[in-house]
C-alpha cells in the first residue's frame, strides 16, 4: 500500500512553537498517529518527508520548499515542531531538529540528491560554507 502523502499548506509561530498546518483533504485523527522519528528527501518535489504511521501504513508529511525558511529557523533554536490539522489537533515531530541537521548536511555536495535539490538546500540552509 502506498503511503499517504500530506502536502504542509502553510506554518505558523507561536512563541518556540512551528506548527506545520495540514489542509484537511481527509478527516485526519492525528491521535492515531505514531512518530517514527525519520525523514526523508523528495528530490524531485523539493521537499523533506516527515515519517509518520498509524495502523494502516506509513503517512509522509511532506515540507516543501515554500516553508524550508521556517524549518530553518525552527531547527537552529532547536523550537517544538508540531503537525496540526483544520481541527486543531496536534502531533509533535520529536526529531525534527535532528533530522533536518543529518539531512542538510548530507545533502551538500551530494549528487545522489540531484543538483536542483543540493542547490536549494544550500541557498536556504548555507551549508555550502560547511563544505570549505
Amino acid at each position: 500500500m502506498m503511503p499517504l502523502r500530506l502536502n504542509v499548506q502553510s506554518t505558523a509561530w507561536e512563541l518556540n512553537k512551528l506548527y506545520l498546518l495540514l489542509s484537511s483533504e481527509e478527516n485526519q485523527e492525528l491521535s492515531q498517529w505514531k512518530d517514527s522519528e525519520r525523514m526523508l528527501v523528495d528530490s524531485d518535489g523539493l521537499a523533506f518527508i516527515y515519517v509518520l504511521e498509524n495502523n494502516e501504513g506509513f503517512i509522509h508529511i511532506s515540507i516543501g520548499s515554500s516553508h524550508w525558511e521556517d524549518a530553518k529557523k525552527a531547527w537552529l533554536e532547536r523550537a517544538s515542531v508540531v503537525i496540526q490539522n483544520e481541527k486543531g489537533d496536534e502531533l509533535e515531530l520529536a526529531a525534527f531538529s535532528n533530522e533536518m541537521e543529518f539531512l542538510t548536511e548530507n545533502i551538500q555536495g551530494n549528487a545522489n540528491y540531484g543538483q536542483q535539490m543540493e542547490d536549494e538546500v544550500n541557498k536556504i540552509f548555507g551549508t555550502e560554507e560547511k563544505a570549505k
